[in-house]
């Protein structure tokens, strides 16, 4: 098939609304396990709403795919000079966080790992120390519409970071309440 500058940004948007889809979908189980049905469900229906959105724009993909001649879709193209770098990520790695009481804390995934460390130091303490991850509040009661959040109770932990990033920023949260711990990336 033939690439031009339509084409290229359905695919660049078909990419980042399916990273949005995973992320969904590991929340919402991330949710369900924990028995936060109402976050569960909100999840499902952002999700939900998201399929239907990507299915929609499938469908535009393909019309002008296929509705517009070669001849004419060629004539759209990317500036000269303007790159479009697609969404890669790096490999992926993990957490693994020994608290100052020795309780050794690794999930599946790093968000998952800080989610729990915030939780072991305490969520209102962390929040009140008010970080920010891309200017938006670590601990906050009300979820961002841009970012990746990772819920617990009545909380949302901003997660969209790197993994480095995120050692980090624990490092920084535990000197700040006092505490020695050590966080590996694995």
């Amino acid at each position: 098939m033939e690439s031009d500058g339509v084409s290229t940004a359905f695919s660049i948007i078909m990419d980042e609304i399916s990273a949005v889809e995973e992320q969904l979908n590991e929340e919402g189980s991330n949710a369900f396990k924990k028995s936060q049905y109402s976050d569960a469900q909100r999840l499902s229906e952002a999700g939900k709403s998201l399929g239907t959105f990507r299915e929609k724009l499938e469908v535009l993909r393909d019309e002008w795919n296929s509705g517009i001649d070669i001849s004419t879709r060629k004539r759209v193209k990317v500036e000269s000079g303007y790159t479009l770098k697609p969404h890669t990520k790096s490999e992926k790695t993990n957490l693994r966080i020994t608290m100052q009481n020795g309780r050794v804390i690794q999930q599946p995934s790093a968000s998952q790992a800080m989610v729990e460390a915030i939780e072991e130091f305490g969520i209102e303490k962390v929040r009140n120390l008010g970080h920010t991850v891309c200017g938006v509040d670590l601990v906050s009661k009300s979820r961002h519409e841009k970012y990746n959040q990772n819920t617990t109770g009545d909380y949302f932990i901003c997660t969209h970071s790197c993994t480095k990033n995120k050692q980090k920023l624990l490092l920084e949260i535990a000197e700040s309440l006092g505490q020695k711990i050590t966080v590996e990336i694995v």
